[in-house]
């Protein structure tokens, strides 16, 4: 066992395996296959050199990688993404292969997947292309703390970002040409969370006058700015409960969806 090899969150591991699984070509069909590819996979994202193959299991990954590794299998088994087994004549473990639910679920290549503080970034501007530089960097302070290990921060970081966003989408209204007046509490409200409020009233006030399918996602907007909002506020005060790491990736992964509903409401706004 190497203890000097990178450390991995599991997040980076399962999403690794799942990209090992889902090739199109030169499946592992055995654990120990799938290990070694793991290794190399694992090596490639961090710019290492490839560790040579070994017959004694992985001397060049870290113990806490392996079990990691391990877990993330299993838990693609138990959701039903992996079937032990890939034919009768080799019907059980260490045999495994992608089931039909993997190949329709893992296949569809999630957009929100990431692995590092780096595809978090790339994804979220792709989703957002126009998102502002003043979210970005707090963005990248967020998936920073996140793969600190930091989760507190994370959660204050993916908060502020969503509150500059989330203002950038108030002013955006405020100077709309016919409806502009209705958003101006909103942007005179000193507190976010009642310009939150202000902002829903009015919108509402105006549902008719623009796309529906776009109307039907305020619900989804507002949910997902009360849920980053929460967690913010609950992670900035000292009586903060425990976050763990699975919360924050979704937090993350909210915050994209998020801002990709105020691009689309700014661009109806403007």
């Amino acid at each position: 066992m190497n203890y000097d090899a990178k450390q991995h969150s599991y997040e980076e591991i399962r999403e690794a395996i799942i990209e090992i699984i889902t090739r199109p070509r030169n499946v592992p069909e055995q654990w120990a296959s799938l290990v070694r590819e793991l290794e190399l996979e694992l090596a490639r994202r961090d710019g290492a050199s490839a560790p040579q193959a070994s017959l004694y299991g992985s001397q060049t990954m870290h113990p806490y990688d392996a079990e990691l590794a391990r877990d993330a299998f299993w838990d693609l088994f138990r959701q039903g993404m992996i079937t032990l087994g890939i034919n009768d004549s080799n019907p059980a473990w260490p045999w495994f292969r992608l089931s039909h639910l993997g190949k329709t679920e893992l296949l569809q290549q999630n957009p929100l997947r990431f692995h590092d503080a780096g595809t978090f970034i790339a994804l979220v501007r792709r989703q957002v292309p126009d998102i502002s530089e003043a979210a970005l960097r707090y963005l990248q302070e967020a998936a920073g703390a996140f793969y600190a290990d930091l989760m507190l921060s994370s959660c204050v970081m993916i908060g502020v970002a969503a509150e500059a966003e989330f203002i950038r989408l108030v002013d955006v209204a405020a100077a709309h040409p016919i409806h502009g007046s209705r958003f101006n509490s909103a942007q005179k409200a000193d507190f976010i969370g009642t310009k939150v409020t202000k902002f829903r009233q009015a919108i509402d006030a105006i549902r008719a006058d623009f796309p529906k399918p776009l109307m039907d996602n305020v619900e989804i907007l507002m949910t997902i700015q009360a849920i980053i909002r929460t967690a913010r506020n609950e992670a900035g005060h000292p009586v903060a409960t425990n976050v763990i790491r699975q919360q924050v990736y979704v937090y993350l992964q909210l915050f994209a969806e998020m801002a990709r509903q105020m691009m689309l409401f700014r661009q109806a706004l403007v």
